[in-house]
């Protein structure tokens, strides 16, 4: 047997071995140090397994039936982990997902009337105890809302709910193995999110509803990367309504000077909104709430905050205009790429005013396709777009760094791969080993243990500087500092 196989099943095998030991806590809030301390053990075999295939990619193309063999192998471990993790007790969250799906179900809107509202006293179960901000309603957008109310028509329980995020988790894998393949890059890449512990514990275990918008990300980057315009424009409405950040990369999506993709976009928002347009202003007063009065684990948000004296308000609306001079630079960039000199040396739209082919321009045509270079550059913008939010937003939980998580498979960064380990401190926060309960906005929450987010975020920034002043590694390079933003480690 191929060597490098049995390396592969062997260190397959040790995750599945730590998987079983996490899965027989049951719940993680019960045993926060077991967990910490198998989590630890599962991301350093999941890393060497990342360097280990990926320095011998080039040997193992070589031998295509035992790429193919090693392929599979690793393909079979990732369905494995997640069957293993999936009986574990889920997220809090989990409660909310089950009594908002119970409500639609039951013709009420999510948005209008809060949890402990009078009016549904007839519809609470033993699943209402767990809900958490009883007297808020739903901040979850209208996608997310629908899949869990699919879910819970199928059955009113965790297992269904966990499934049909678990079922996106695995889509999104197959349909990576077919991005990376447009991309021209090697298939067994997927690794990288497939055995992630971190997309492990979220989904599998925890129930996380992000894998939905993650998988619709990778889906219209993946249409956008075969000239599948207004697919692609679609599949990102349909992201942003599942969780509005992603409506950020919508502009790198969109065709120059087609106006018709705009409006499409604003289309698909707009309806999957109408269902639940009666609430009027409580569409959005969760989430203004939760921006206004909230921050937990975040890292430059923090420094910023301090800087204004203690001013929540203060500390997000700076932070806010830092994205947004992030995001409009990106823009900027991104336009850039798409204007070609053309035969008449002057500026024209990127994507030609016919049946909508792009007109590249010649430093970025590869040998196997004119397109490449622009699918790359998209890409790239895309995850610094990402990579700058987590970065700067006010509220970083775990589960938030699976969505950068996809983006390693093409752009093999160290810091975020380093990141969704070192981020297992974050849980030490709502342990009362290191922190203890405080009533904040009438509930009982975890004090933010600021020394814990050394041991976090130090290897994440020391990496990202290390990258920008010694090694000059695009890949590794803070994003505000990178000024050619093609490329980055193959």
């Amino acid at each position: 047997m191929n060597r490098k196989l049995i390396t592969i099943i062997i260190t397959g095998l040790i995750i599945e071995v730590l998987c079983v030991a996490i899965a027989s806590i049951g719940d993680i809030k019960k045993n926060i140090p077991c967990f910490a301390f198998l989590y630890v053990g599962s991301f350093i075999a999941y890393i060497f397994a990342v360097f280990y295939v990926l320095k011998n990619a080039e040997i193992t193309k070589q031998d295509e039936n035992g790429s193919r063999k090693i392929l599979w192998t690793v393909i079979a471990f990732a369905l494995i982990f997640r069957l293993t993790l999936l009986p574990m007790t889920p997220s809090g969250d989990m409660y909310r997902y089950l009594w908002e799906g119970k409500l639609q179900l039951n013709w009420v809107n999510p948005y209008s009337h809060p949890p402990e509202s009078s009016n549904l006293e007839h519809l609470r179960d033993d699943f209402f105890s767990g809900i958490t901000h009883k007297h808020l309603t739903t901040i979850y957008p209208p996608l997310t809302l629908m899949a869990f109310a699919i879910a819970d028509f199928i059955s009113h329980s965790f297992i269904s709910m966990k499934s049909i995020f678990l079922v996106f988790d695995v889509l999104s894998i197959f349909l990576l193995l077919r991005f990376l393949s447009v991309m021209g890059k090697d298939s067994i890449n997927v690794l990288i999110y497939a055995w992630s512990p971190l997309v492990l514990i979220s989904f599998a275990a925890r129930g996380h509803c992000d894998s939905l918008q993650i998988f619709f990300v990778i889906l219209a980057l993946y249409l956008y990367a075969i000239r599948k315009n207004l697919r692609s424009v679609i599949s990102i409405g349909l992201a942003a309504i599942s969780k509005f950040i992603f409506i950020i990369i919508a502009p790198f999506l969109i065709p120059g000077k087609k106006f018709k993709y705009v409006i499409v976009l604003f289309s698909v928002i707009v309806v999957l909104y109408l269902p639940y347009v009666g609430a009027g202003k409580g569409l959005f007063s969760t989430l203004f709430h939760f921006w206004t009065q909230y921050h937990f684990n975040d890292s430059a948000h923090f420094l910023i905050f301090c800087l204004c004296i203690g001013s929540p308000l203060a500390s997000k609306i700076i932070t806010s205009m830092i994205f947004g001079s992030v995001l409009l630079y990106l823009y900027k960039k991104n336009l850039k790429l798409l204007i070609t000199d053309g035969n008449e040396n002057s500026p024209q739209s990127a994507f030609s005013k016919g049946g909508g082919g792009r007109v590249v321009p010649p430093f970025l045509k590869g040998d196997k396709g004119g397109f490449r270079g622009v699918n790359d550059s998209v890409l790239n913008f895309a995850f610094l777009s990402v990579g700058a939010f987590l970065i700067l937003t006010p509220t970083l939980h775990p589960w938030y760094l699976t969505w950068i998580i996809p983006f390693l498979c093409f752009n093999k960064n160290r810091a975020w791969l380093i990141l969704t380990g070192t981020v297992v401190f974050y849980y030490f926060m709502n342990h009362e080993l290191f922190s203890k309960l405080i009533l904040y906005n009438n509930e009982w929450v975890w004090k933010e243990v600021h020394w814990l987010k050394l041991p976090e975020y130090v290897p994440f920034y020391g990496l990202l500087i290390y990258g920008w002043l010694v090694k000059k590694n695009f890949a590794l390079r803070p994003f505000w500092l990178n000024r050619n933003l093609i490329g980055g480690r193959n």
